[in-house]
């Protein structure tokens, strides 16, 4: 059984939500609850916000024994990292970055998916392509062969990567966007300044 907890209580957390749901059908997944340092404890959605991320701490202290996986939940790829930062930042043994595969999602041979990682539902990567740590491939995105996406990336709904791209860390691709075969894209590296 994977216990996850999702990192934002927002709209792509809601989403996150859905797309678990879907999974559990199919697979030992279970949600856990949201934390987020915006909101207050309590129920949400059919499901809860545990706190921020002091109570994270607690919460993975006080079950040290057990294992759990998050997901960050924003669409926002400098505030995505910064989400990632303060869950290492916890130092805690028992919690994983987790790669969301959504059942409808298609990955062929060969395919690198990086820690955390969400792919949605109808989204598809063909062959030989790496993408990697804590990004986004939202509905209905499609990535065709020998692409390499870097970390913490945002492939918004409907986008089309053509094959042999390169996708630079931290880049945004908005919705229905075409990305023309054997184009690179390198902004380069996130702020080290985010905390």
């Amino acid at each position: 059984m994977h216990k996850i907890i999702i990192i934002g209580a927002g709209w792509h957390g809601s989403e996150l939500r859905s797309y678990l749901s879907d999974m559990a059908r199919k697979t030992r997944v279970q949600l856990v609850g949201f934390i987020d340092e915006n909101k207050p404890s309590g129920a949400w959605l059919g499901t809860k916000i545990l706190g921020g991320f002091d109570t994270l701490r607690g919460f993975l202290r006080s079950r040290a024994k057990e294992k759990f996986y998050y997901i960050t939940a924003t669409g926002d790829n400098v505030t995505r990292q910064a989400l990632v930062r303060k869950v290492e930042a916890l130092r805690a043994k028992n919690i994983f970055p987790y790669v969301l595969r959504h059942p409808q999602t298609i990955v062929g041979r060969d395919v690198e998916i990086g820690e955390g990682t969400c792919l949605a539902p109808a989204s598809s990567i063909t062959t030989r392509a790496k993408i990697g740590r804590h990004c986004i491939l939202n509905v209905h995105v499609s990535v065709s062969h020998d692409c390499a996406v870097g970390d913490f990336v945002n492939i918004n709904p409907a986008a089309v990567v053509c094959g042999n791209v390169t996708i630079g860390e931290g880049c945004y691709i908005g919705a229905g966007a075409t990305i023309i075969d054997k184009v690179s894209m390198v902004p380069g590296r996130l702020s080290a300044r985010v905390r």
